[in-house]
């Protein structure tokens, strides 16, 4: 009798329940600022749950369908072309908040560079599948992965979003390393884009601030060190307990964007340790699952597909909140799952479910 294939209930429900726990912090962060701007505390709520909605719907469909025919090659290179034109269309776009990052649609707001995210990820499986035995073969492995990353991130940094198109490149440095490339050559790569990263800090004034405040937040406590000294006062005013949901004090209006990219930091206020604690056990448990149904998928292309959208979900959430905690410079990167966003909860949930089908497939 054949095996029936079953989806890896753990990771189902660590999603769904990062998820659900992102609506209701989400709702907790910005109510007041919602209110106060627009006149309704339920809009950033009601609009996340519509994503949350699409995205689980989404997730259910990925996992039905075989991630196989996600690895063919009219799918793959559709995915980089369609994340390609979409970031060029961003960049023609209006600009919001004096960046072109987003296709405004009516209501509806679309951030091609989370689609890139998952379109990269697919073409990364799709060539060390093929290109394995051949990883460290200049022309046909490492020019084209360079091509293709290259022209992605540079669109995604052009918006500009360094940070975005640092995760392009940190994934393709991690699936090539997994794939075998030698160390002279991750060598090289690392030192490279260490290079290129630091050349365009000293391009753009305000990421000097940034990297400054960084160093010594006190030198610039109302300008470029503000969000991080806000921030660790709210995760050091939740204690071990935290303040309750609700009783944030500093989403009044003193951190900025609370229910974006600092949405941890009210995590850690209202709910204390014990909450953030439980966030970052429920991301080490995602990264458990998500690399056991990858180590068990019964070919290469799972193998690299899976691991690809775990390490970028985790990896992601490690970024955002090492920058809550003043670990490292002020960037906005959204926490998967948790952060106020429709692109980044649909694109990631779709991912999830990629996921789920490999877990379905593993032995």
């Amino acid at each position: 009798m054949a095996r029936k294939l079953a989806f890896d209930k753990t990771l189902f429900g660590v999603g769904i329940g990062l998820t659900l726990f992102g609506l209701v912090m989400i709702y907790s962060a910005s109510a007041v600022i919602a209110l106060e701007r627009f006149g309704n505390a339920h809009l950033f709520l009601v609009k996340q749950a519509i994503a949350a909605a699409l995205g689980i719907g989404g997730m259910i469909v990925a996992m039905h369908v075989d991630y196989r025919r996600l690895l063919k090659r009219p799918v793959v290179y559709f995915g980089i072309l369609a994340s390609t034109v979409l970031l060029i269309v961003a960049l023609a776009s209006d600009r919001a908040h004096q960046v072109h990052r987003w296709i405004v649609l009516g209501p509806v707001q679309i951030q091609p560079s989370e689609i890139g995210k998952l379109a990269l990820i697919l073409f990364l499986a799709y060539l060390m599948a093929r290109k394995e035995a051949r990883v460290n073969d200049v022309v046909g492995t490492i020019i084209p992965c360079v091509v293709v990353v290259g022209q992605l991130a540079l669109l995604v940094y052009l918006q500009p979003d360094l940070g975005t198109a640092a995760i392009y490149v940190l994934l393709a440095i991690v699936l090539l390393f997994l794939a075998g490339l030698r160390w002279r050559y991750l060598v090289f790569s690392g030192g490279a884009c260490a290079l290129a990263i630091g050349l365009l800090i000293l391009q753009a004034p305000y990421r000097v601030r940034r990297i400054l405040s960084f160093m010594n937040p006190d030198d610039d406590p109302l300008g470029a060190g503000f969000q991080v000294r806000q921030s660790i006062l709210a995760v050091a005013s939740g204690g071990l307990h935290g303040q309750g949901v609700g009783e944030s004090r500093q989403k009044l209006f003193f951190l900025p964007e609370p229910h974006t990219d600092f949405v941890f930091s009210v995590i850690s206020e209202e709910l204390g340790l014990i909450g953030a604690a439980a966030v970052i056990v429920a991301f080490g448990v995602l990264f458990w699952r998500g690399v056991v149904a990858a180590a068990g998928a019964p070919d290469r292309g799972g193998y690299y597909l899976g691991m690809g959208i775990t390490i970028w979900l985790v990896v992601q959430a490690m970024l955002n909140m090492a920058v809550t905690l003043g670990l490292m410079p002020t960037k906005g990167i959204p926490l998967p799952f948790l952060s106020y966003g429709g692109s980044s909860l649909v694109v990631s949930l779709c991912a999830l479910g990629v996921l789920l089908n490999i877990s379905q497939h593993s032995s």
